[in-house]
């Protein structure tokens, strides 16, 4: 009975003022929107990286040529090193590689009808759909023969399709790749953006792409699959063995190749997202220590404005207790209130804002409401302390 007692004294006392009560709570809301916000958003962005991690997989070198040297200092180009006979020796030399697979990519215009989009070229072969697990949703990949006879086919990514072709099948049309007729036999699911927009791109078969588009010999990287994670170490020194040997580098000489394994670059975007999110969440909390001031000043108004209250409250029986526990129970509901406004305005904020993605972070909603009752406790302690500290005579002749 006396916690319900309190509990509607708190609801009067907040319902009195009705617009202090209202601008408190939007500190309080603001706050925890924030950090469910990026909850959600880290998240959804967490699956998206494992996903890709998965899809990538642990045991897929990817080979890419050094960048070159003017008087000893390194700057932004690439050296073109990389050959597809050095893919060739990789995979029949190596014992703990098990396919390799040549890339060349380039930019160029793909245009259908009307439709016209710049994007990437890469060439490759048709290993790389079962190294990269990067299988069509519709139609096929290109296969040996229409490797080894240099076809104008192509496969279609995610982005691309939707550019020129809308939600429209592209399946055997014709378009035109830098001036230049292709069939499209292949599209591709959307896979979402990483460090590139992995979807924004054409595959053609290598040779097509070496010898119609850009009459260059040279590689951009090299895709080694190894038979397992652990055996890293060796397919390391292997590749790198036969490419110094092949690139005639003298011992002294750095490589003029680089060798990651292909998860290492989600794996540091990973960290990233990670570390930006703490620093986020750090800002959010922030807001709701504003918040707290905020209860804790407007606590401390309405023990100014109430003093004769707890003076005819103590006259008639009341003890520092229970004056106590009041002025902390309306510190409580403004805390609890601003953290439910601000679970339910978060939740419909990150509806609208991500769509189908949006997950319910039903722990960091259970930590919102204990964060809330805790810096509504808080804030409002002092304010109570002092309401049930005021002299009973004091108290009765305030004015």
């Amino acid at each position: 009975m006396v916690l319900i007692e309190n509990l509607l004294l708190a609801l009067h006392s907040l319902k009195s003022n009705p617009l202090r009560s209202v601008l408190t709570l939007i500190g309080i809301s603001v706050g925890i929107g924030a950090v469910l916000y990026v909850v959600v958003l880290g998240e959804i962005t967490q699956r998206s990286i494992n996903e890709r991690l998965e899809s990538l997989g642990s045991n897929v070198l990817t080979i890419r040529p050094g960048f070159s040297r003017r008087h000893g200092i390194r700057t932004g180009t690439n050296v073109v090193n990389l050959k597809w006979d050095d893919a060739k020796e990789i995979a029949s030399t190596s014992e703990v590689v098990a396919v390799t697979v040549p890339t060349y990519s380039g930019q160029g215009v793909v245009e259908y009808k009307d439709q016209n989009w710049t994007t990437r070229m890469s060439g490759t072969t048709p290993a790389y759909e079962f190294v990269n697990k990067d299988h069509p949703i519709e139609g096929r990949f290109f296969d040996q023969d229409e490797l080894n006879r240099r076809a104008r086919v192509c496969i279609l990514g995610a982005t691309v399709h939707e550019k020129l072709f809308g939600i429209d099948s592209p399946i055997g049309e014709s378009i035109l790749i830098k001036s230049k007729r292709f069939t499209v036999i292949g599209l591709l699911g959307a896979k979402g953006e990483s460090w590139s927009n992995p979807d924004d791109q054409v595959f053609i078969p290598l040779t097509t792409a070496q010898e119609r588009l850009y009459g260059v010999d040279h590689l951009s990287s090299i895709l080694a699959q190894m038979r397992s994670v652990d055996d890293y170490d060796e397919a390391l020194f292997d590749v790198e063995t036969i490419l110094r040997r092949n690139h005639r580098l003298r011992p002294e000489q750095d490589n003029d190749f680089r060798v990651r394994r292909q998860d290492f670059f989600l794996s540091t975007i990973q960290e990233t997202n990670k570390e930006i999110a703490h620093f986020i969440i750090i800002i959010a909390c922030v807001s709701l220590v504003v918040g707290g001031i905020g209860i804790a000043n407007v606590m401390l108004v309405a023990v100014t404005e109430r003093i004769r209250e707890i003076g005819v409250r103590r006259a008639v029986g009341a003890k520092k207790i229970h004056v106590l526990v009041q002025f902390l129970t309306e510190a409580m509901i403004l805390g609890c209130l601003g953290g439910l406004s601000g679970v339910i305005g978060g939740m419909i904020f990150n509806h609208f804002k991500i769509g189908s993605g949006f997950v319910l972070p039903w722990n960091w909603m259970g930590y919102s409401f204990f964060i809330c009752a805790g810096i509504g406790a808080l804030a409002g302690l002092y304010p109570a302390l002092r309401a049930s500290n005021e002299n009973v005579i004091d108290a009765l002749r305030y004015e």
